[in-house]
């Protein structure tokens, strides 16, 4: 398994994790935002924390703020992932 579909893989099964009434099959990358159910400051929050548990990384508050879709988070963990190199 190459890194991205590592990633892939670590960033569902933590939204899986945080949003448990989510079924597997209505997760993917894109889905914004507002089409999860729960997603408010406190999973945004739990999100955060779970990721960069999971992946050793620190975001920057504001790239926190700006995070919109689970792609947004897979772009922040690539970056940090790619700086640590």
């Amino acid at each position: 398994m190459n890194m991205e579909n590592k990633i892939d893989t670590k960033l569902k099964k933590i939204f899986l994790n945080v949003f448990q009434d989510l079924k597997d099959a209505d997760f993917y990358l894109n889905k914004p935002r507002r089409d999860f159910e729960n997603w408010d400051s406190l999973s945004h929050l739990q999100l955060v924390s779970e990721i960069e548990s999971a992946f050793d990384i620190r975001f920057e508050m504001e790239d926190i703020i700006e995070i919109e879709s689970p792609v947004d988070f897979k772009i922040l963990i690539e970056k940090k992932l790619n700086k640590n190199k």
